[in-house]
């Protein structure tokens, strides 16, 4: 498991590493990266759907979140990157973030809505947007990077944190979704 997960930032890293190289950022289209965002949706939401409701308030220990909240997180990630493709605003009510879901069935819905709402970000994009320079980081120190490297930093960000749900999954004996990236 700890070595899949390696595996997974070690390549992410390198493919982060090559986004500054112009003609590798030109050979990536907006079809591929949209097709790569909805095997990471697919992966993500099946695994949140297969963990049974009675466990959404389990937690491996502290200070870990509850498997609830752990969803939530990626939920939340999903909306505040979604500047970055210009998603614009949420057309749905945004949890609280000190009071997030903690029913299975309100946290996959809005998890599939924060999915739906970055995707429909990336469908605005042409491939030539990938190149634009977007602010990047918190505003006391904002950098300037392409809007693809942000789209793979968002994404490597969504498959560690579902490295950790799968953790959650398997300590109750369930078999996480097939993973799913570029």
């Amino acid at each position: 498991m700890m070595r899949l997960i390696k595996i997974q930032f070690i390549g992410a890293v390198l493919l982060l590493s090559f986004v500054g190289n112009t003609s590798f950022s030109q050979a990536i289209t907006i079809e591929e990266v949209i097709a790569s965002w909805d095997k990471v949706t697919t992966m993500v939401v099946e695994s949140a759907k297969l963990m049974p409701a009675e466990h959404y308030s389990f937690t491996p220990g502290d200070p870990l979140r509850n498997f609830a909240n752990q969803i939530n997180h990626t939920t939340a990630s999903n909306i505040g990157f979604g500047q970055s493709v210009k998603a614009g605003r949420p057309n749905f009510e945004v949890p609280d973030r000190s009071n997030p879901p903690q029913d299975k069935e309100s946290v996959v819905d809005i998890l599939e809505k924060s999915f739906a709402f970055f995707r429909g970000g990336l469908e605005k994009l042409s491939t030539e947007d990938l190149k634009e320079k977007v602010g990047w980081g918190p505003k006391s120190n904002r950098k300037q990077i392409t809007r693809l490297k942000a789209i793979l930093i968002v994404t490597s960000h969504i498959q560690r944190e579902h490295g950790k749900t799968m953790m959650y999954l398997r300590a109750k004996g369930i078999q996480p979704a097939a993973a799913g990236s570029w």
